[in-house]
C-alpha cells in the first residue's frame, strides 16, 4: 500500500514525537508500504524519510516552490513540485490508498480536515487514520466534539476516520498479519 503521511516539519518538536515518527514509520517500511509525503529532510517528516529508505520501500514527495531546494537532500525520492499546498493535498490524497496523521502543528491539521472532507462529501472511501499516541490531536477532535454539539456536524462525522493510539491498534486497522 502506498501511505501518505502527515507530519510536523518543524525540527524543534519533543523527541518523544520524533520518536513515535520513527516507530511507526520502521512498522509500515518493515511491512512493505510505501511512502507518499511532502518532500521535508528534517522533523517528522525527514524521520520518516529515513526509515522508508532503509528498507528501499518507494518514496513519493511532494513539494511547492518554497520549499523545491530541500529535494536535493532526499535522493531516494521520486519529486513532484507542486504550484501550492492545495494542489499538493490533492495529488498526495489521489495516489495513496491510506492516509495517516502523525503528530504535526497546523499543516497536519489542515491536511487532516482537507482530507476529511473530501471523504465525507465526495463519497470517497479511503482509509483516514489518526495516530494518538500521547493524545496530541485531543485539541482537534475537541473541535469536532465541539461542532457536533452545535448542531454544525453530525455524529457521523466520526464514521470517517479511524483513531489509533499504538501500533497494535494500527496494525489492526490496516490489517496487517
Amino acid at each position: 500500500m502506498k501511505i501518505a503521511i502527515s507530519s510536523a516539519s518543524n525540527n524543534n518538536v519533543s523527541e518523544k514525537y520524533k520518536d513515535i515518527a520513527r516507530k511507526v514509520a520502521n512498522y509500515l517500511a518493515s511491512n512493505n508500504h510505501d511512502l507518499i509525503w511532502g518532500s521535508c529532510s528534517v522533523s517528522l517528516m525527514g524521520i520518516c524519510y529515513e526509515e522508508f529508505s532503509k528498507f528501499n520501500r518507494n518514496i513519493y514527495g511532494y513539494t511547492t516552490n518554497k520549499y523545491k531546494d530541500d529535494i536535493d537532500n532526499l535522493n531516494n525520492a521520486k519529486h513532484v513540485i507542486c504550484e501550492d499546498t492545495y494542489i499538493l493535498k490533492k495529488e498526495m490524497f489521489i495516489n495513496a490508498d491510506v492516509l495517516l496523521m502523525l503528530p504535526g502543528g497546523t499543516g497536519t491539521i489542515s491536511e487532516f480536515f482537507s482530507y476529511l472532507e473530501e471523504i465525507r462529501s465526495n463519497d470517497n472511501k479511503k482509509l483516514l487514520i489518526v495516530y494518538n499516541e500521547d493524545n496530541h490531536f485531543d485539541s482537534m477532535f475537541n473541535l469536532l466534539n465541539d461542532l457536533v454539539k452545535r448542531k454544525f456536524n453530525d455524529d457521523t462525522i466520526y464514521d470517517y476516520f479511524k483513531v489509533v493510539n499504538n501500533l497494535e491498534e494500527l496494525d489492526e486497522v490496516l490489517g496487517i498479519d
